[in-house]
């Protein structure tokens, strides 16, 4: 994904950003209203952009569900490096996101206690994974199944709305080629009608985080300004990741530091596949089975049971995923949303020796499951 500061000229408050963008006073008395109600009882700071979604994500969120659903309907897509040039074939029959804004004040701050209370439960046994073993995976899920189930319905809404591209990967560094049978999407702003939870649980998540691992590995230096994001969705057919880290030289963002992968399939059994298998530390399989893996508790095996959190330094644990099958339509689609915590140092853009891949043939998504 792309990854930019905020522009001073927006201000650093959400309601300036609002007035900037559409001139709507409705929206930005809104806006105002809730960071004062958000930051009140200490469930988040209001929010002063941040990133890509705190850079008056919630003022772009607050202003569209305000405006009229005619002009809620326009879209714009902005496709980053690691994402196909071709949508899937829902986005030609979706009319727009019209939905009304579906999350209270009351909700927001119900979900973001949720979120906070999760962390409490088990971020203890994550920096003691990440500092003994360099990963960390749960036993069972981190948020509540209701809760899961709405996160979950949100990707498909995203995925009836039209917002999944082909996924690419990158081949020796320089060169993109598409992950066959695998779409993707970023949670950013524009996504806040059809996905608030999802994108609630991503501000939420990264800034309690970034401040617990901060104080954890302060070495690590996390950015509290920067996140990336990548949501993905295996439509089944053998859909596979090879063995890679989550760093590479033409791969956005480039200054990641921590991976954390949270698994949406509440309907997972053993036949569907799709498990992912932590290697060991190196560039290639062959390498992380000579790094004495066995001394970080690798190789293992993990299945994507919904609710399931893996976390792992970015640069140091190789991973890749079994092929994935679909058997029973949508419900069956492998969900996996990989948040990156990043480093403080400037984001670089790309090296001019990179090559996309070529888009004439990406894959368009199965016309049964639409």
């Amino acid at each position: 994904m792309t990854v930019t500061s905020p522009d001073p000229a927006h201000g650093s408050r959400l309601h300036h950003c609002s007035v900037a963008c559409d001139g709507h006073k409705e929206a930005a008395a809104t806006i105002s209203r809730r960071q004062r109600s958000f930051a009140k009882d200490g469930r988040l700071p209001p929010f002063d952009g941040l990133t890509w979604s705190w850079e008056g994500g919630l003022a772009a969120a607050f202003a569209a569900a305000t405006l009229p659903a005619r002009l809620r309907s326009v879209r714009t897509r902005l496709r980053g490096r690691g994402f196909g040039g071709q949508a899937p074939r829902a986005a030609s029959t979706t009319q727009g996101s019209t939905k009304d804004f579906a999350m209270s004040e009351s909700k927001v701050g119900k979900f973001n206690k949720q979120v906070l209370a999760s962390i409490d439960g088990w971020c203890d046994e994550l920096i003691a994974g990440l500092r003994d073993h360099g990963w960390w995976a749960s036993s069972s899920p981190v948020l509540p199944e209701p809760l899961l189930r709405a996160m979950r319905k949100e990707v498909e809404d995203l995925w009836d709305n039209g917002d999944f591209i082909q996924s690419q990967s990158v081949l020796g560094g320089t060169i993109y080629y598409d992950k066959k049978h695998v779409f993707a999407t970023e949670i950013k702003s524009d996504k806040y009608l059809v996905s608030p939870r999802m994108w609630h649980y991503t501000v939420t998540l990264t800034r309690e985080l970034v401040r617990r691992v901060n104080a954890a590995f302060p070495e690590m230096g996390l950015s509290d300004k920067f996140i990336g994001n990548k949501l993905n969705m295996s439509v089944g057919k053998g859909a596979a990741f090879d063995a890679h880290l989550d760093v590479g030289v033409a791969e956005k963002p480039y200054n990641r530091k921590l991976s954390l992968l949270l698994y949406l399939n509440d309907s997972w059994r053993p036949a569907l596949g799709g498990e992912i298998v932590l290697l060991g530390e190196g560039q290639t399989e062959a390498d992380a089975a000579k790094s004495h893996p066995d001394s970080l508790g690798l190789p293992v095996t993990l299945p994507p049971t919904s609710g399931r959190l893996i976390a792992f330094w970015s640069d140091k644990i190789l991973h890749k995923v079994k092929a994935s099958e679909v058997l029973k339509g949508m419900k069956d689609y492998r969900v996996s949303y990989v948040i990156w915590l990043l480093g403080e140092e400037e984001v670089q853009d790309a090296p001019s020796t990179s090559r996309a891949a070529d888009t004439s043939t990406a894959e368009t998504a199965p016309t049964w499951a639409l």
